[in-house]
């Protein structure tokens, strides 16, 4: 058994080595695109907002100078806000825009609402605290005019990223673009984030709109779609740029909702069959919450241990040594150091140590290339989270363990607070 438990690292670590190959030969794989089989005239695009105030402005001017080669219809449902997001989206009344009110009852039960009203043949999804650039709508409806895609999405980036901790999610947010660009590639994308996200009408009312179970709608609509035999497409220059929660209390709603809302949806679609889904993108998800769990618990443990045995046990509890220890924990210093130790002898070179150093190695370059290749630049905004990515992971990690007894629930209403007191 303790040979089991002594080993678990090891298992954890060979299986991301598997996982972050399958990225390169996704990055590497070229894969022809299906043929535009019909050119769109006409779009509707829903704006779930729930205490949108801040945003709420910049988000339908954004889809209003938005182009679009024919009709272009606007509809807004304030679900239940509290604060002055339907005062502020009816002052676009006078330019066309549709403008709903209802008690809050979720982000799925709004757009369901709107649907019902969309004249469109296309409905693009575009959250209220978003943006998107100019020619978004016009790149993502192109990809959903593809033959079989009934979905497409694109870039995800933070527009308010120079506050705090956004400079970390904004890394985060273009790698899982990088993600969804890869997955694409196989149809293996389950995520159609709520910034930006496009659909054929016909197919959303022939699963008769978005569940109202789980906090992940955009997830589940996404795998719904493709089990009905469609495809989920990708534009890479369909941009939408997402205001972040930024204080901590803002963020770790956001995060603790995203966690749970993994869980629900992973018991929930999680299941045996032959599609790309089922065989690599949803085992992949598990792992990676297991992986957290494990590996964070693990991490938390040995960061704990290290400075109890090293110096709170000495009776020092602050010093430059201890300061030392973890800007070499928090950093990229302590991998730096760790590798050259294994590299020269002073470290054990084992089997664990090997796949642990190239699972690392072939991990941040695959977040210099999103940075790269998303937003054309390298600033000092980019090279403070990728040098201390490790305490970003490791709150992820903590929040992935908290929401773990999520799984015993027996359900999750798509409904939840933000903004709020």
């Amino acid at each position: 058994m303790k040979m089991l438990l002594e080993n678990i690292p090891g298992v954890i670590t060979a299986i991301f080595l598997a996982v972050i190959l399958s990225y390169y030969l996704l990055l590497f794989a070229r894969v022809k695109k299906t043929s535009v089989e019909k050119n769109f005239r006409s779009v509707t695009v829903i704006i779930p907002a729930h205490n949108e105030e801040d945003y709420i402005k910049q988000c339908i001017e954004s889809v209003l100078i938005a182009e679009f080669e024919g009709k272009k219809q606007i509809i807004v449902v304030d679900d239940g806000s509290i604060d002055d997001t339907f005062k502020i989206a009816s002052v676009f009344k006078k330019a066309g825009v549709v403008v709903l009110k209802t008690k809050h009852s979720g982000k799925s039960a709004s757009i369901n609402l709107a649907l019902k009203k969309a004249a469109g043949e296309v409905v693009c999804i575009v959250d209220g605290d978003s943006v998107i650039e100019r020619n978004a709508l016009s790149e993502i409806i192109k990809e959903v005019g593809r033959k079989n895609v009934a979905g497409a999405t694109g870039v995800v980036k933070v527009k308010n990223r120079k506050k705090h901790i956004l400079m970390w999610v904004h890394i985060e947010q273009i790698y899982n673009s990088l993600m969804r660009y890869l997955f694409s590639k196989i149809n293996a994308n389950v995520v159609t984030p709520g910034p930006l996200s496009a659909y054929r009408k016909k197919d959303l009312l022939e699963l008769k709109g978005f569940s109202t179970e789980g906090f992940s709608e955009d997830m589940d609509i996404t795998v719904r779609l493709i089990r009905s035999g469609k495809k989920i497409g990708f534009n890479e220059k369909a941009v939408a740029l997402t205001n972040m929660p930024y204080d901590m209390k803002g963020f770790l709603r956001q995060r603790t909702r995203f966690a749970r809302g993994m869980v629900f949806f992973l018991k929930k679609h999680m299941r045996l069959n032959t599609a790309v889904i089922d065989v690599y993108t949803l085992p992949l998800m598990f792992f990676a919450y297991v992986q957290a769990i494990i590996m964070g618990g693990l991490t938390i443990y040995q960061l704990v241990s290290g400075y109890v045995t090293y110096f709170f046990s000495k009776g020092i509890y602050f010093s430059l040594s201890v300061l030392k220890f973890f800007f070499e924990w928090f950093s990229l210093v302590g991998f730096s150091k760790w590798t050259y130790n294994v590299l020269v002898g002073v470290e054990p070179l084992s089997f664990v140590a090997i796949i642990g150093i190239l699972s690392t190695l072939l991990s941040y370059p695959l977040f210099l290339f999103a940075i790269i290749k998303f937003d054309k630049k390298i600033d000092l905004l980019h090279i403070i989270p990728f040098f201390f990515m490790f305490p970003f992971w490791l709150l992820i990690m903590v929040i992935y363990i908290l929401m773990a007894p999520e799984i015993f629930k027996k359900s999750q209403r798509n409904i939840w607070k933000k903004n709020e007191p």
